[in-house]
């Protein structure tokens, strides 16, 4: 980070010295010896991807071109998606390439081998929308073959560099701080804090900053974490915004060694409470094997769990096109035929 880069974020409350923080004490043990044993123990326990292709929904295109008066959302896997609400196009944390890491070598492939509508049929853009610029929520290839159709970037704080780096016009680009809001015709977008870190190389840890998204629509206010550890934000983002209609909350590549920056199903249950969400759609899963769980227990853990306490949740599969304001449906476990 540049001197002058510094300069520009020291008026953010979450940005000290050099590097941004939590609002809470989040210790993250990087050290070579935990990265090592995390290394092995990915490389050596079985049975975390799915036994065979991950099927999914081939997206008719026509009903993702015409969305007048809609307001529908579309999961590709992971934490990406594409949500049609106010008569705009909003998508979220874009990834379409295989793997989810700097090298294709370096990470597992996508459990599926399609997508359910390849990147140049999408429709126009009116803006994507990231959480932080960790390889599997910022995807340059994916970025690449967007931009044509894209009117606008909102990043957290610092991440624009990247984007700028990439050839991407500073006007295009607007970077938010934690509570900072912008309008999008009819639509209210609101960058939120988030319990998590940063960063894309050895070196640069937290230069950029983190969170997740509410998204006020005149019809639906939908949630997104982003990659999250439980805490207390959540009880102030529902005090702000509940009741949530919808939230979308990090569920998944959770392990013991990274209990402070991602969520069991059991605290996304409770962050939903926290949050006043009527409904609870896991996500962070479902597309890449980057922890030590077997793929499909954020599913699993989630169902049980939500029917024990009473909380709405839907889980679809990839590429169904819901229709937010017939949630939830019943669905099968559709996860456990792989």
């Amino acid at each position: 980070m540049t001197g002058s880069q510094k300069q520009a974020y020291s008026h953010s409350k979450n940005f000290l010295q050099s590097q941004f923080v939590n609002t809470v004490e989040t210790n993250l043990d990087q050290s070579f010896g935990l990265m090592m044993s995390s290394l092995w123990d990915y490389m050596t326990l079985q049975e975390l991807a799915p036994e065979r292709n991950l099927d999914v929904i081939k997206v008719d295109v026509s009903h993702v071109n015409n969305i007048t008066n809609k307001t529908q959302l579309l999961w590709f896997g992971h934490s990406s998606f594409l949500l049609q609400t106010a008569n705009q196009t909003l998508l979220f944390d874009p990834i379409f390439s295989d793997t989810a890491a700097p090298h294709p070598t370096l990470g597992s492939k996508r459990y599926s081998k399609n997508l359910p509508i390849e990147p140049a049929q999408l429709p126009p853009i009116d803006a994507v929308i990231i959480s932080h610029d960790h390889y599997d929520h910022l995807d340059y290839p994916s970025i690449m073959k967007l931009d044509a159709k894209v009117k606008h970037y909102y990043v957290p704080l610092g991440v624009g560099q990247h984007l700028l780096h990439w050839g991407i016009a500073p006007e295009r680009i607007s970077e938010m701080d934690w509570w900072q809001a912008n309008d999008l015709n009819d639509i209210k977008l609101t960058f939120t804090p988030a319990r998590h870190f940063s960063g894309r190389r050895l070196g640069n840890s937290n230069s950029t900053l983190w969170g997740g998204w509410m998204i006020e629509a005149p019809m639906q206010r939908i949630f997104f974490s982003g990659d999250s550890g439980y805490g207390p934000h959540f009880k102030e983002i529902g005090q702000r915004f509940g009741p949530i209609d919808i939230a979308l909350l990090d569920t998944g590549q959770y392990n013991s060694r990274w209990r402070a920056i991602h969520m069991v199903p059991k605290q996304s249950l409770q962050a939903a409470k926290d949050l006043r969400a009527r409904i609870l759609m896991p996500v962070h899963w479902g597309a890449f094997t980057l922890s030590l769980h077997p793929w499909d227990e954020p599913a699993e853990q989630t169902k049980l769990l939500a029917q024990q306490q009473n909380q709405a949740f839907v889980i679809p599969r990839i590429g169904e096109l819901m229709q937010l304001l017939h949630e939830p449906i019943v669905r099968n476990s559709w996860w456990q035929k792989y």
